[in-house]
């Protein structure tokens, strides 16, 4: 099964862009994640849930190669919750200490996927609700068991729900494609709280990242990638190891 999902992914252009933008990220996290944080609690908490990130990418793209489509588009639902809880601390830095020391009806209270979401929102002036549709997506087809979560478990052309693992191209588009959404935002969100220019390294693997999602997010999503700014870490990046 892994075979032919491996083969389908590298026999179409668009499957083998989400992959690329899924390794830029995760290399990017990997590298940052295992930084000393140099005794910064707050920065350590941002690196564990990024260390929580790659592991749920990680088995999320396991799980769509072996043909579980729906336990693939569950974990998911995992990287949103802390890509919009790394929003969060990103405009309110002051919250990482008071998530990190909260007991469980305060995280309840203040830091419960719903709050999490309106505070964003709020904060962004965004009245379309997409955060929130996009999570109850995941929750109705993916993570809690419903009627409509049964799509993933079948051919995308209709059928018995199959038990165990089986391939489907258009299954493994529509997850791969959401996969790579949740990851873009992943890295931009995470690459928020790291100094890009510690080092030659940091700085190349920050690079990397920065531009195969600019890539990505012009050919797919219509946003002009800024070359410019490339350019520039390029020009950092060569006088650093000059």
């Amino acid at each position: 099964m892994m075979q032919r999902s491996v083969a389908h992914v590298e026999a179409d252009a668009a499957l083998l862009d989400h992959v690329e933008l899924l390794e830029a990220v995760m290399n990017h996290i990997d590298y940052f994640a295992k930084l000393d944080s140099t005794g910064d609690l707050d920065l350590e908490t941002v690196q564990l849930l990024g260390a929580r990130i790659f592991n749920d990418l990680a088995s999320a793209y396991g799980q769509l190669t072996r043909g579980y489509y729906q336990i693939a588009a569950a974990t998911l639902r995992d990287v949103m919750e802390v890509v919009y809880l790394w929003g969060y601390f990103d405009r309110e830095p002051s919250m990482i200490t008071r998530w990190r020391e909260s007991d469980d009806a305060t995280r309840r209270e203040i830091f419960s996927p719903a709050k999490v979401r309106k505070f964003l929102d709020d904060f962004d002036g965004f009245k379309e609700g997409k955060r929130g549709r996009a999570y109850k997506m995941f929750c109705e087809y993916a993570a809690h068991a419903t009627w409509q979560g049964f799509a993933l478990m079948r051919a995308s052309g209709g059928g018995q729900v199959q038990m165990g693992p089986f391939f489907d191209a258009q299954l493994m588009k529509a997850v791969l494609e959401e996969m790579a959404q949740l990851a873009a935002q992943a890295g931009n969100n995470f690459a928020a709280f790291f100094d890009k220019r510690s080092d030659a390294n940091a700085l190349a693997v920050s690079l990397h990242r920065y531009d195969v999602t600019g890539k990505w997010a012009e050919k797919y999503l219509g946003r002009k990638h800024d070359t410019d700014f490339v350019q520039q870490m390029a020009s950092d990046l060569a006088k650093l190891r000059s």
